[in-house]
């Protein structure tokens, strides 16, 4: 009766242990070039870069660093908000964020870089990005 009760025991222990998927997706971006960038996210297929109110809203990731964003969902199975199914990461170098304002960044559109991917294709990459 006893070895029946240990080993009921161990399979539940074992079956929790290989199960747990922590709350909160990570999208992964990786900057693999020689100089540092800050990186906008927005949710959906935008064309432009959205008008930001405040620097805090984008990423610095330094030359060959990489940074996460948390969005809904866990690791396993991450979602976008808003039942939106792609996201649009939109680079800009340091030197253009030191050089000008954000209103002249949004006007011009002075970003480097514009990827899109939907939900599918982040799958399919592990929910990571990389730049350039």
């Amino acid at each position: 009766m006893n070895k029946i009760f240990y080993l009921s025991c161990l399979f539940l222990l074992y079956g929790c242990v290989f199960s747990y998927d922590p709350a909160r997706g990570l999208l992964h971006v990786r900057n693999n070039s020689s100089e540092a960038v800050y990186v906008y996210l927005n949710y959906g297929n935008a064309d432009s870069l959205p008008l930001v109110s405040g620097l805090e809203l984008f990423a610095f990731i330094n030359a060959n660093k990489e940074d996460a964003y948390a969005i809904g969902g866990s690791r396993k199975k991450p979602f976008f908000p808003s039942n939106e199914n792609e996201v649009t990461l939109f680079f800009i170098t340091e030197k253009t964020m030191r050089s000008y304002d954000l209103e002249d960044i949004h006007k011009n559109q002075m970003f480097v870089k514009k990827i899109t991917l939907t939900k599918e294709e982040l799958e399919n990459e592990k929910w990571i990005v990389t730049y350039p």
